[in-house]
């Protein structure tokens, strides 16, 4: 049951970086629909307790985050990247923690952390509405003539 939550509420986010985003909101929203299948594709794939398929698959993720993060100026990527370095890293607890019985708390802390990423895609979703509702009212910030693509600045600019 929990994970047919998980599951909704994750389609929910994308579904929301779908309708309100711009192309990096719905890049993400690509990247997790692939997540949902590969997962399944790369979960056998282990080393010792390491689950080494699933931890590639994320640090792949993460990578992708940061790239996007570093060429647009979302907020919203930043917090998401942030949240899946913490999953990341709860690959390394099993290799710590050789013989120790902590590889449910990994698993916990990863679900929990994966809500998290759930609610950045919400919260992406109004930030690209939000920007996109700014820009059509004529507001600019100074930071935006640097980066964003959302809107034509110079053509908005008052006089």
């Amino acid at each position: 049951m929990t994970t047919i939550v998980i599951i909704a509420i994750t389609l929910a986010g994308v579904l929301a970086l779908f309708r309100f985003g711009g192309w990096e909101e719905r890049a993400v929203g690509v990247m997790v629909l692939a997540l949902l299948i590969l997962i399944r594709v790369v979960e056998p794939i282990q080393i010792g307790t390491l689950r080494a398929g699933v931890a590639g698959l994320e640090i792949a993720f993460l990578f992708a985050i940061l790239w996007l993060t570093y060429v647009r100026d979302r907020w919203w990527l930043t917090a998401l990247a942030g949240f899946q370095l913490i999953s990341v890293l709860t690959h390394v607890v099993p290799v710590l923690a050789a013989g120790r019985h902590f590889a449910w708390t990994a698993i916990t802390i990863r679900l929990e952390v994966w809500l998290l990423i759930c609610i950045t895609f919400f919260v992406g979703a109004w930030e690209a509405w939000a920007a996109r509702r700014f820009a059509r009212e004529g507001g600019f910030h100074d930071q935006d003539k640097h980066r964003s693509s959302l809107v034509d600045l110079d053509a908005i600019q008052r006089p």
